[in-house]
């Protein structure tokens, strides 16, 4: 057993009423940002138009590479804030998503665990990568930085969900995969937005073609490759 999930087992957070307020407070954090968000942005008529963007970047297929600009747009059209205020508005909220997202998962892929045979594969993954990590301090390095910038880059499932879930199959302990994903996620969608702000309509078309979603295939491609390879170098440790 990792030293991450030893630590996940003890006190407070071991217990039914830690876990269950691990399972609760992500929606409960949700809800706050909600309220602070509607009483900054209702004056200014723009709640729903944000709000519409957070939620339809939650539910795929809509991505980062193509909400942040339509929302950027639609305020940019709309209102007469300065791009510092739409920029910040724009990213914050995407991002946000990401981070609240990948907190809960984090906190609480144990419940996946329970799965039969999946949860067995999962565990079997996650304690390997934890034990390589800890063989090798320079893997959780590149992990660190790899993680980050798989959800920097816009594209489908390189959310704060697909990064959740590789952070932890690949045994990275939850606070490093979870501070990954916020750098990640903040740096990915304050740079799409500010692209978006000064070139409008040409990033979403940008993003919409055939090259840049090849890119993104090949990128996922590879990653899985070696992945793949890299464990399977190594099955016999992971033998149900």
């Amino acid at each position: 057993m990792t030293a991450d999930m030893d630590t996940a087992e003890d006190g407070f957070f071991g217990t039914i009423w830690g876990k269950l307020l691990l399972f609760f407070s992500p929606f409960l954090i949700a809800a706050l940002f909600i309220y602070l968000l509607y009483l900054i942005t209702y004056p200014h008529g723009i709640f729903w138009k944000v709000t519409g963007g957070m939620f339809g970047y939650f539910f795929p297929p809509a991505g980062k590479e193509s909400i942040i600009p339509l929302v950027v747009g639609e305020l940019r059209r709309t209102t007469g804030f300065s791009p510092f205020i739409i920029i910040t508005i724009v990213a914050t909220t995407i991002a946000f998503v990401d981070t609240v997202t990948a907190y809960f998962l984090l906190w609480n892929l144990y419940i996946a665990e329970k799965i039969p045979l999946i949860g067995k594969w999962l565990k079997k993954f996650e304690e390997f990568g934890a034990q390589k990590m800890k063989a090798k301090p320079w893997i959780s390095k590149i992990a660190l930085v790899g993680v980050a910038l798989f959800v920097v880059f816009p594209f489908q499932g390189s959310g704060g969900v697909g990064a959740s879930i590789l952070g932890k199959v690949i045994g990275m302990n939850k606070y490093h995969a979870w501070f990954s994903i916020i750098i990640g996620s903040f740096s990915g969608c304050f740079l799409i937005a500010t692209i978006s702000y000064y070139l409008s309509g040409a990033v979403l078309e940008a993003f919409k073609t055939s090259t840049f979603q090849g890119i993104g295939i090949l990128v996922v491609v590879a990653v899985a490759f070696i992945f793949i390879y890299y464990f399977s170098k190594n099955h016999t440790d992971l033998e149900v």
